[in-house]
């Protein structure tokens, strides 16, 4: 648990107001009122046309990827982070909460913010995660009113047809579907720290496919076809991905190239990392503490 205490308070200037935090959790809780769209977000998504929706979910999806691959490099160097960060475009950033200012003052502070940074991106993506779904909810009620209409005034004949085959099976494949009452999405980005018994196993949904992460017989992952994959000490990497430690069927486009991190600490001590778009799914008593 990153509970680090600074000797002196870290402040970042943020438009004309200066915040101080004392440690990274501080920093972390504070970002924490920042995942939620606002009210004055989703009014302007409501207004927009279904093809527009489309074309947001897509920059959106664009944007995760370039943040997953910033967050994965940094796991294996942690001081990348900054250089990849001050490369972005800040215009990429939602002025929604402030975002946009809060990157541009990490972006101006030393290396020794780099953790910050990490805690930003992390808190940033799951505000996007929120409002996918809110696009995707809003589609979903514009597409059935669609529907329901002769011919459809806004997209009509194949292009009607092609767009809403794009939506639900690559942008937004349904998270609900067959979701158990029993399982919860892990935050994205953030660390679930996870002490599993000998002889045990716990399931692991990637998106809405089964799997299950195992101490039988050794340590592993049992993917959705129930083969069972061996873990490393160390980072092991579950997704479509060719260089994964554990390579899911690539006709699974809800799974992403990256989707899982997995690190054992031995002594059958894990930590997992969410990277995905649609999600990883566990029993809601381990999420009850986690930490980035």
């Amino acid at each position: 648990m990153l509970t680090k205490f600074f000797a002196k308070p870290v402040e970042l200037v943020i438009g004309e107001q200066t915040l101080r935090f004392c440690s990274i959790p501080d920093f972390e809780f504070s970002l924490s009122g920042r995942t939620s769209v606002p009210t004055k977000k989703i009014r302007e998504l409501v207004k927009l046309s279904t093809k527009k929706l489309k074309n947001e979910a897509i920059t959106i999806k664009d944007i995760e990827k370039r943040f997953v691959s910033i967050l994965s490099r940094s796991i294996e160097e942690p001081g990348s982070i900054n250089q990849a960060m001050r490369e972005l475009d800040p215009t990429i950033f939602s002025q929604d909460h402030g975002w946009r200012s809060i990157i541009a003052a990490l972006n101006d502070a030393s290396d020794e913010l780099n953790p910050f940074r990490r805690v930003a991106l992390v808190k940033y993506m799951q505000y996007l995660s929120a409002r996918q779904d809110i696009i995707k909810y809003i589609y979903s009620e514009k597409q059935s009113q669609l529907n329901g209409t002769a011919g459809g005034a806004e997209e009509t004949g194949n292009e009607k047809l092609s767009g809403t085959l794009i939506l639900e099976s690559t942008l937004f494949e349904p998270d609900e579907n067959g979701k158990s009452d029993e399982m919860e999405r892990m935050p994205k980005g953030e660390v679930i720290s996870i002490q599993l018994p000998e002889g045990k196993e716990i399931e692991v949904r990637l998106s809405k496919h089964l799997c299950k992460l195992s101490c039988k017989n050794g340590v592993g992952f049992i993917d959705q076809e129930n083969h069972r994959h061996p873990l490393k000490v160390g980072k092991n990497f579950i997704g479509r991905d060719t260089n994964s430690t554990v390579k899911i069927d690539p006709s699974l486009r809800d799974i992403s190239r990256l989707h899982l991190l997995i690190e054992y600490l031995e002594n059958n001590k894990f930590q997992l990392t969410d990277m995905s778009s649609h999600g990883t799914f566990l029993n809601p008593r381990l999420l009850e503490q986690h930490t980035i």
